[in-house]
């Protein structure tokens, strides 16, 4: 025939054809092969269009003491649905984040994290007062109770694509205080930037 097909996975396809004249059966071959690549780049076109930057922030006004993580019914609605692009509030003895909530209230934030390599990364939840972190599910910083501003940390293996990540904080009274931070493979820590945090759109309709 004098065709061979060297690669095919279906993300990317590589295809090397040495075609004889004529020969049909090659013909259709690189046919398929020309629409699979179309519909896989259509796909991821697709996806990309579904992710808006920043986290959705759910605020919610408690209004009684609270010494640990509320349980919020799941038909409750927040007094407050925004996006946050970063969660860097290191300290705030008024309104907190540009609300109108200053003591007794409870924020959860999520969306995905994008992880540009395999590895190994830390996260850490600086709080006033408690806060918790999971990623995909699975909690990895715990830094609850009533407290002054501490720092909390937990390491996760994580491979390079997108993960679900929700935080949660509230605060009771007082100052209050809330950064979430990372330490990728062979990085510095830091806040964790606003360009690798999304949310689905329409999530924060």
């Amino acid at each position: 025939m004098g065709a061979t097909i060297s690669e095919l996975p279906f993300a990317r396809l590589r295809v090397n054809l040495s075609i004889t004249t004529g020969d049909r059966f090659v013909r259709l071959a690189l046919l398929l092969c020309s629409a699979l690549t179309l519909t896989n780049n259509l796909f991821s076109a697709d996806d990309a269009s579904d992710w808006k930057p920043g986290l959705i922030g759910e605020y919610f006004a408690i209004g009684t003491e609270l010494m640990d993580f509320p349980s919020i019914a799941a038909e409750k609605k927040p007094n407050i649905t925004k996006v946050d692009r970063v969660i860097n509030i290191p300290h705030a003895d008024q309104s907190f984040n540009d609300t109108s909530l200053t003591d007794q209230f409870y924020i959860r934030w999520t969306g995905a994290i994008k992880i540009e390599k395999d590895g190994k990364y830390t996260f850490f939840t600086e709080s006033d007062d408690g806060s918790r972190l999971f990623i995909d599910g699975k909690p990895v910083v715990e830094n609850g109770g009533n407290h002054g501003m501490i720092e909390k940390s937990g390491e996760v293996e994580l491979k390079a694509g997108t993960h679900d990540i929700k935080m949660e904080f509230f605060e009771d009274g007082g100052g209050a205080g809330c950064v979430l931070k990372w330490q990728p493979p062979a990085s510095e820590k830091a806040v964790i930037p606003a360009n690798v945090l999304f949310h689905k759109k329409g999530a924060d309709q």
